[in-house]
């Protein structure tokens, strides 16, 4: 597995193989994350997305995700995001 990690005060940019797990790891770990992006991350689906929503939502400026593997729900649930 390849990954690539890159920190800026609270912004987390991953890509390549991650799982669902380890996405909602980050959430559960990292309560000050402002930026998330999961680009090219194409092991996520709805609930992984909705995890991480409702963990860091209230904070998230950006959350940017490949769509790949998930349905129109997640677009529609992007609404309980302060942003």
């Amino acid at each position: 597995m390849s990954i690539v990690l890159f920190k800026v005060k609270e912004k987390f940019s991953f890509q390549q193989a991650l799982s669902g797990k380890t996405v909602r790891l980050i959430a559960d770990s990292c309560q000050h994350l402002k930026i998330l992006r999961l680009q090219d991350v194409t092991e996520i689906d709805d609930d992984d997305i909705f995890h991480v929503i409702n963990k860091l939502g209230k904070q998230l400026t950006t959350l940017a995700f490949d769509g790949e593997h998930v349905t129109d729900v997640v677009y529609l649930y992007l609404k309980n995001c302060a942003r």
